[in-house]
């Protein structure tokens, strides 16, 4: 039995969706909202009898391994790996993957990784400094911290002995090419490797440590990120996502900061739900359109809509959470903003006690109150407040999706204002018609011009055909049914429906099972969709026949007038 089939055999889909999304009972199947797209009302079924889902709005199907891939923006090696560690599966690879270039960096980034490692267990002075910063022996061991060494070429070297040819090694993002000679781009820096959801090393951020013995750090940028790669493009990670996405799932709410040394002190602090920016980029979509992955907000919001941003506390950190707030609201998340004193960082907080940090995490703000306070603690001028809010808030409050949250933010302004409602309404109205581009941003579509008419007899056959692919599936013995009541259909007309259907057959089956999945006996239904088909085909070959001009034809008429005259004599209603 291959690793694929150990792993479905012991892990229900059920039981695997459930994790990410909830689902509940639906006959014999199981149904959800989609979370590949937006809906109101679930359309996403789940079949534990097949071990596979459908989506009714979008399309989306599969099974365990593609919605793993899909939520946690993976490839399919990435979700065997994830799903395999779930299951208790020792993961056998077939020999040909040892040829495949993205197989070959996840190769390097590894051995990288282990080098790196073994060279901060032998650097007590990078051990010492780091000691200092708060960390504990277990938390540097869990996140796979490193040192690169204070050498040119400590790395290349490393990964020639083990084999890796040098230009895999540049397309790894290690090392760089100088008039034909490579050398290491990470030297004398505290190594943090980033890792993809299903905890793969992709990339590495480094923070340059400042030894006494080396001046040359003083010129360099004090953090030094991958490049761009197979593995890795920055949108679409979140370093530390790996170990935060389960607490994240549990708490229903995921904590954003800036650098390495606040996401690990942090989660030593007991905050394990929280992710950081460090070495990665947000985007204003939830897919990157080039490579079709979900980027690094778009699996925050899969996970929980609901996210609290905790950027260090100076003018700069303020700026940035605005930034990230701006693009979350446009997402349609909930948005919160961790109220940092003025210069000081998560991690500085945390070294100095613990709890102050859960206070702070604990009194967050929403962002739209959070920016409205900042402007009223710091001006009096009603004026001033009035441009402010108009600069600040109103940017915010047009991104929100939801009509009541607008207004409750209205009401919130007047409170803490006194500004009249409906100025601040006729102010906001005036803003979103002068800056925002409504037609750009909100595309209204009107259902009537939008609707596709569908012909009956499309609607007959895909039901007909829905019913046959279902009855095979669950091999009902239900021949002689069908074939009594298909004997005035010609026989060359099903076998090409069923051939045209064929690719759609598990959404088609699925749409069976939503319909009839829980009644006993369908033979009422069968017969009454095969007769009013063969009624709508017998109508289009009455109108085939055109001018009665022959007595073949005219024959051939009265016998169809005929035949849609029984159907309609007893035909169930």
């Amino acid at each position: 039995m291959s690793s694929v089939d150990k792993i479905k055999e012991r892990l229900s889909i059920v039981d695997v969706i459930s994790l990410y999304i909830n689902v509940e009972k639906s006959g014999k199947n199981f149904k959800a909202k989609c979370p590949f797209h937006n809906e109101k009302t679930p359309s996403f079924f789940i079949s534990p009898e097949r071990n596979s889902y459908y989506c009714f709005g979008c399309g989306a199907s599969g099974d365990i391994f593609s919605f793993v891939e899909n939520f946690e923006g993976l490839d399919f090696l990435g979700s065997l790996k994830l799903l395999a560690n779930r299951a208790g599966v020792t993961l056998e690879f077939e020999q040909n993957t040892n040829n495949d270039e993205k197989e070959k960096c996840y190769k390097i980034m590894e051995e990288a990784t282990r080098f790196f490692e073994s060279n901060y267990e032998n650097n007590s002075e990078v051990r010492a400094y780091l000691v200092s910063r708060g960390l504990n022996d277990k938390t540097i061991k869990d996140f796979r911290v490193g040192y690169a060494l204070d050498n040119w070429q400590s790395l290349f070297n490393f990964l020639n002995k083990k084999g890796f040819h040098e230009k895999d090694m540049e397309s790894a993002g290690l090392v760089k090419n100088k008039d034909g000679r490579y050398y290491d781009r990470f030297r004398s820096r505290i190594i943090f490797p980033i890792c993809d959801s299903s905890g793969r090393v992709i990339a590495f951020s480094g923070r340059i440590f400042e030894s006494s013995k080396n001046n040359e750090n003083q010129e360099q940028a004090k953090y030094l990120n991958s490049p761009d790669t197979l593995l890795f493009n920055k949108s679409n990670v979140l370093f530390g996502i790996d170990k935060a996405k389960s607490s994240i799932r549990t708490r229903d709410y995921s904590i954003v900061v800036e650098g390495q040394m606040d996401l690990l002190m942090s989660h030593q602090a007991g905050f394990d739900n929280t992710v950081a920016v460090s070495g990665t980029a947000f985007s204003d979509s939830l897919v990157d359109n080039e490579s079709m992955k979900i980027n690094n907000l778009g699996l925050l919001k899969r996970i929980s809509p609901n996210i609290i941003f905790a950027f260090d506390g100076d003018s700069a950190g303020l700026r940035a959470s605005y930034r990230a707030s701006k693009i979350a609201l446009s997402l349609d998340m909930q948005i919160k903003i961790a109220d940092l004193p003025n210069g000081n960082d998560p991690a500085e907080i945390i070294l100095g006690n613990p709890e102050d940090w859960k206070k702070i995490i604990k009194e967050s703000k929403n962002v739209i109150s959070f920016e409205l306070n900042k402007i009223l603690n710091s001006i009096n001028d009603n004026r001033i407040i009035g441009k402010k809010i108009r600069e600040n808030i109103f940017p915010l409050i047009v991104l929100i999706k939801s009509s009541i949250e607008k207004r409750a933010y209205i009401e919130e302004i007047r409170l803490k204002t006194g500004i009249p409602t409906e100025d601040i309404i006729s102010d906001l109205n005036d803003y979103e018609r002068k800056n925002f581009d409504t037609e750009q941003n909100f595309q209204k579509v009107k259902n009537e011009d939008s609707e596709v008419k569908i012909a009956k007899k499309d609607i007959l056959e895909r039901r007909l055909i829905g019913i046959i692919f279902w009855k095979e599936n669950h091999n009902d013995d239900f021949s002689t049914d069908i074939n009594d009541l298909l004997l005035n259909i010609e026989e060359n007309y099903l076998k090409e429906l069923k051939n045209h259907y064929e690719p759609y057959k598990d959404a088609l089956i699925f749409e069976i099972e939503k319909y009839y999945g829980d009644k006993n006996n369908i033979g009422r239904e069968i017969k009454e969709i095969i007769l009013n088909l063969e009624e709508e085909l017998l109508k289009e070959k009455k109108v085939s026949l055109g001018k009665l001009d022959t007595e073949e034809k005219l024959k051939e008429f009265n016998l169809i007038l005929k035949r849609i005259e029984e159907i309609k004599s007893y035909r169930l209603i």
